[in-house]
């Protein structure tokens, strides 16, 4: 045999070696997996829902998140502003080895990624779901002076024992135990599962019993260096997307994907330049204007980055001088006078049904006018004929909900510094992918 064949067969017998690290790579570049809305009857512990009560959980997620805005963070607690209990969309995943099916509540407006784990002090006097990371034995407890450790909390002592944790909610809820390692395994829609080692989460021995029983715990998707999207950076270039499908739709799931799945495409797509502020946690952009059959109400006088897009509020927070023009627009298109509701709440109209309610159009700077179609804007009607503008004033830093997101493919390329949207049919998209 030749020099020049025996190189060429070496060659060839590396290449067969190396082709398994490339077709990996290839696939972690880009992946999707199923969002389960807890209402829906895909959810193990949910049955489904009238309409009067979808519009009482929508009052509750408004007014806690509203209380929120005035909160500030204590000196011993990383602290999110937003109620994770009043979030929608779940994500299925596992974690350990071998793995264990979660399931936990998907939220853009956090950072820190926990779940319950055992010994846990919340759980003597419920049945809860929980994770025992003695018998996985991929789990590591981060020491105090890791650069893990360090991400979530620059002044932790390097003399205690372990990297301790307590990360607290706008409600006072909390989770508190212990910053660790372990292998988060992601189930693809097309079945493959990608299994991604030492990702750094709260292991949580005490937890607010206001935490559902049947959730495992949240899945920070936030900006911080140490929330899940950032962890996951090397295998998706910190892009992310997702597609929520209508609430009332309870049998379809949503979807959300990752790295080169997450890229939005299409003739439709609008994007708007995501904004820098001090706060890394949120997705702030810049909502230039909202209109109503064509006439419109400016919203720049609150500045740049007047708003930001959050996957686990309900209804939109909408800066109240704003809230009450647009409020007057809908009443002059309409030709209706608007009342409050029962629960003094939200701006209703009488009417038997939504469809017959305009879109109404949020404009964002870089010309990304996104269309709400009633859907999007307007509760189903209840019981006594009342449908409401599902949408509330504040006088805090203006949220853009996931009622309004629904039927919109919403992309965030972090290293680009844009959102897309899309809109779309959620639950037909999931279906190709």
């Amino acid at each position: 045999m030749t020099a020049e064949l025996l190189s060429f067969s070496f060659l060839l017998l590396l290449l067969l070696l190396l082709l398994p690290l490339f077709s990996t790579s290839f696939t972690m570049s880009g992946f999707t997996i199923q969002l389960i809305h807890k209402d829906s009857l895909l959810h193990p512990a949910t049955t489904n829902l009238s309409t009067p009560h979808l519009t009482r959980l929508l009052a509750k997620a408004s007014h806690s998140l509203s209380r929120s805005q005035a909160l500030s963070s204590p000196s011993t607690t990383i602290l999110s502003p937003v109620i994770p209990h009043n979030a929608d969309h779940l994500m299925k995943f596992s974690i350990g080895t071998p793995p264990v099916p979660v399931l936990a509540v998907m939220d853009t407006g956090s950072d820190l990624t926990w779940l319950r784990c055992l010994p846990c002090s919340d759980c003597y006097t419920r049945s809860v779901h929980l994770f025992n990371p003695f018998l996985s034995s991929t789990y590591r407890s981060l020491p105090p002076n890791s650069p893990k450790c360090k991400q979530f909390d620059p002044n932790t002592s390097p003399y205690t024992p372990t990297c301790s944790y307590k990360y607290g909610y706008g409600d006072g809820s909390f989770s508190s135990g212990f910053l660790s390692t372990e292998t988060f395994t992601f189930e693809s829609t097309t079945g493959e599962p990608i299994s991604i080692p030492e990702i750094s989460f709260g292991c949580g021995h005490n937890n607010s019993p206001s935490f559902d029983a049947e959730l495992f715990g949240l899945a920070g998707l936030g900006g911080m260096s140490y929330s899940l999207i950032s962890q996951l950076s090397p295998q998706t270039g910190k892009r992310f997307s997702y597609c929520l499908s209508p609430f009332q739709d309870n049998t379809s799931t949503s979807f959300l994907s990752f790295g080169d799945k997450a890229i939005v495409t299409g003739n439709n797509v609008v994007s708007t330049p995501l904004v820098a502020k001090a706060d890394k946690t949120f997705y702030f952009v810049t909502l230039e204007a909202i209109s109503v059959a064509g006439r419109k109400v400016d919203a720049t006088a609150t500045g740049e980055g007047n708003m930001f897009i959050d996957s686990g509020t309900t209804v939109s927070l909408i800066d109240s001088e704003v809230f009450e023009r647009l409020g007057d627009l809908i009443t002059e298109v309409m030709r209706l006078d608007w009342k409050m509701d029962a629960g003094n709440t939200f701006k209703c109209y009488e009417a038997r049904r939504r469809e017959v309610f305009p879109d109404i159009v949020f404009h964002f700077a870089g010309g990304a006018d996104v269309v709400l179609e009633p859907l999007n804007a307007f509760t189903e009607p209840s019981e006594d004929g009342l449908v409401c503008l599902a949408m509330q004033a504040t006088n805090g830093t203006a949220i853009f909900g996931n009622m309004a997101q629904q039927n919109f493919h919403i992309g965030y390329d972090i290293v680009g510094r844009n959102v897309a949207f899309e809109a779309t049919k959620c639950a037909e998209l999931g279906k190709q992918l």
